[in-house]
């Protein structure tokens, strides 16, 4: 989630960081084309999602910072199915992804850059009272000297892949997006990125895994402080290179996606100015 009452420091940032911000995204003509689906308006419950995971017959997604610590489980046209309440905090909630048994939940937001240490929680999804936290810190980390939107110690996207916990950084800073693997250990761990990503035309703020195309797909955005987006979808390959970019011209602060059992991406979209919070279909069209 963007801050905007941090104006002032923003926009003394925004000139120092033009590389991110401030300019039209550029993009590589690619390989695939994409067929965006019309736009579905989220309940005012999810006004803040954070987070999008695809199951059969559902989707489950979550609301960031300063909301209730609670799992929405909604139908593929947009509407509440059930609510999972849990006994944790939610300092800034950003992330859900899940294996066959557990749901992971990444307390993660950490645009300010104060964050010393972050939190997962792993989920038993049969007892919800059954939770692991997992403790991180990113290598080189030095809160102190962070600037808001200025740093590369944040992030946002989180997805569960051939057994591996793997998080992607939101690198306001360089533009280079670190890729970390995280252990399922009560021990708190310090994370050292394996992967770097370059050339992505923004941050990235929603990840998951495509099987069946052995890759990943993202979606982000770049921003200003004046409250203007361009926001993008890509897929990486196992290398974390870029293979296909595609604007999403449409939209605005994309933050969750996720592939369902067709193959076919999701994406949500926050609530941002007079947009409402909003839930999106994306097929691929094979040339």
């Amino acid at each position: 989630m963007l801050n905007h009452s941090l104006l002032p420091v923003a926009v003394a940032t925004f000139f120092s960081l033009s590389s991110l911000t401030g300019c039209a995204a550029s993009y590589p003509e690619a390989q695939t084309k994409i067929s965006v689906g019309k736009l579905t308006v989220l309940p005012d419950v999810l006004e803040e999602t954070s987070g999008l995971f695809c199951n059969a017959s559902t989707l489950v997604s979550l609301n960031d910072s300063g909301n209730k610590p609670e799992l929405f489980h909604l139908s593929y046209e947009g509407k509440v199915i059930k609510t999972d309440r849990m006994a944790l905090d939610n300092i800034d909630w950003e992330a859900v992804t899940a294996s066959s048994t557990h749901w992971y939940v990444a307390d993660v937001g950490n645009n300010k850059g104060r964050r010393e240490s972050l939190t997962i929680y792993k989920v038993n999804k049969n007892d919800l009272n059954d939770i692991v936290t997992m403790t991180v810190a990113y290598e080189g980390n030095n809160p102190s000297s962070n600037m808001p939107y200025a740093h590369d110690f944040d992030s946002e996207a989180m997805t569960y892949a051939n057994g591996k916990l793997i998080l992607f950084s939101k690198s306001w800073r360089t533009g280079v997006a670190k890729v970390y693997e995280v252990n399922e250990s009560t021990e708190p761990q310090t994370l050292t990125a394996f992967a770097h990503i370059e050339g992505l035309p923004g941050v990235i703020t929603g990840a998951d895994y495509d099987a069946a195309r052995n890759l990943y797909v993202i979606v982000g955005y770049k921003s200003d402080p004046f409250g203007n987006f361009d926001t993008f979808m890509a897929q990486v390959d196992n290398q974390f290179v870029p293979i296909n970019i595609w604007p999403l011209p449409a939209y605005k602060q994309v933050e969750g996606v996720c592939v369902d059992d067709n193959g076919n991406y999701w994406f949500s979209e926050e609530a941002a100015g007079h947009r409402k919070a909003s839930l999106t279909e994306v097929k691929i069209i094979q040339k």
